[in-house]
């Protein structure tokens, strides 16, 4: 039965996770919370048996538990199966899970909430993650997150995040408008959402990131939906990952601040300069495009030189032993 008045709305994409989604569910079920929760499992037409098993564990869950299970992929990588479920949220927050993720702590949405609820300044929450195995046990990997209290716009420059997508509470209609109007403004095909939901965030609000490890991440690199399963780093890949940096220059000058548009050249140049270096014959984008868009920029040395220190800060950061993104 659904949940009568929630307050948080938990979203749930999954897609062949037969082993793994009863881990995420049951780590839902334990919150403990003043509250109601809507939780939204999509099951993106499975091919492992996992509609099976959903229908033979869904009476175990209480009221709030809410299961779609797709009689037919609705394609997109997985991208509408999420988006319908967004569409269903009644929250005034939503978290969103992968099902071979998992939460960790009782007290998770509680505290997340109590924060969000008293500072109205923050669009969003995240926290801290352990990354695990199939066993569901610490495998020692780090995953790249803010080592800040708060996400700022250097973390985005050096590709840390401000925390796992598994980690995050957000006000949903302030995410979900600037997730539309970000979308309408997409010149790229595929890039990762998780990146792309920390800049336009960061774009119109403030995002806390606490210390706490509270959930786990399950890092998947073959099988399942997720992105790290699916992505292959080619000359697709590097026109998508330009293609979003253009995106996000745009959106910032719509609808952010000076430093937001600065932030958002920077990480596009450097993006830009690098895969043409890297792929100096590719024929969906070349040096001298860049060159040419640099031209019209003031502060254009800087950003040429943005690549310098970029791998100098987050070289750095992997001597002394923390998690970085190259």
């Amino acid at each position: 039965m659904p949940a009568k008045n929630p307050l948080v709305s938990v979203v749930i994409p999954c897609f062949n996770a037969k082993k793994t989604v009863k881990e995420t569910l049951d780590s839902i079920a334990m919150q403990k919370t003043n509250f109601e929760v809507q939780v939204l499992l999509g099951d993106d037409c499975s091919t492992d048996g996992t509609q099976d098993y959903l229908r033979s564990i869904q009476d175990q869950y209480p009221e709030g538990f809410e299961f779609y299970l797709r009689p037919k992929n609705m394609g997109e990588r997985g991208n509408k199966n999420c988006q319908d479920l967004m569409h269903r949220c009644r929250g005034k927050y939503m978290a969103i899970v992968e099902a071979d993720d998992f939460w960790t702590y009782d007290g998770k949405l509680q505290a997340q909430v109590d924060f969000l609820e008293s500072h109205p300044d923050y669009i969003a929450c995240y926290h801290h993650v352990e990354v695990v195995g199939a066993d569901s046990k610490p495998n020692g990997e780090k995953y790249p997150e803010c080592p800040k209290d708060e996400y700022d716009w250097n973390e985005f420059f050096y590709c840390s995040l401000p925390g796992q997508t598994g980690t995050s509470l957000c006000r949903y209609k302030e995410y979900a408008e600037a997730r539309d109007n970000f979308t309408n403004m997409q010149q790229y095909s595929f890039y990762a959402a998780d990146r792309r939901n920390a800049f336009f965030m960061l774009t119109i609000g403030k995002i806390k990131c606490m210390p706490e490890v509270w959930s786990a991440y399950r890092h998947i690199v073959k099988g399942g939906s997720s992105y790290s399963a699916n992505v292959k780093i080619n000359e697709d890949y590097a026109r998508n990952e330009i293609l979003f940096g253009r995106t996000c220059v745009g959106f910032a000058q719509k609808y952010g601040d000076a430093q937001a548009v600065h932030a958002a050249k920077l990480q596009y140049y450097r993006t830009y300069l690098k895969w043409t270096r890297r792929i100096p014959d590719a024929k969906t984008f070349s040096r001298a495009d860049c060159d040419a868009e640099l031209k019209q920029e003031k502060g254009a040395l800087g950003y040429r030189l943005a690549f310098i220190r970029w791998y100098a800060v987050l070289g750095g950061r992997k001597l002394a032993g923390k998690s970085v993104t190259l």
